[in-house]
């Protein structure tokens, strides 16, 4: 089932984001509390999102996001934050995630929707395709020392 976060969310949210972050090689270390206060912004606020996928009554996916204009056009756009599922829950699962998550930016009025990739997966490339998503630029990250 795919279903807005609540708040006895928060701990599952927490858990998937860290290994989320794990797995994206981020240059930086995670932070329990940026994401516990992103996690109570998604809650509060309705251009803000936290989908939860539930299995057998426990969150084992989530997809974070938001919706704003664009910073170089008057467009707003939904921007994803974050999408984890645990792998072995991965599966038909994205499909309606991302439907659910589509349906959200449609009702906040987003004329387009934005979704990121870790890394260089193909899977990942390939699911976005299938549904009818665009490659529009590639993200790089440089560390910088201080």
């Amino acid at each position: 089932m795919i279903r807005n976060a609540v708040a006895s969310d928060k701990a599952a949210v927490l858990r998937m984001a860290r290994s989320f972050h794990s797995a994206a090689e981020l240059p930086f270390a995670f932070s329990a509390a940026t994401t516990s206060m992103l996690f109570d912004a998604c809650l509060q606020d309705e251009d803000r999102l936290c989908l939860i996928y539930e299995r057998d009554g426990a969150a084992v996916g989530m997809l974070a996001a938001y919706a704003a204009c664009h910073m170089l056009a008057p467009v707003k756009i939904a921007n994803e934050i974050v999408w984890w599922v645990e792998p072995q829950h991965r599966g038909r699962s994205a499909v309606a995630m991302l439907q659910a998550y589509e349906r959200w930016a449609r009702q906040r009025g987003c004329a387009l929707i934005h979704m990121v990739g870790l890394g260089a997966d193909p899977v990942t490339a390939k699911l976005y395709e299938r549904q009818g998503y665009l490659a529009a630029e590639r993200h790089f990250m440089k560390p910088l020392s201080a």
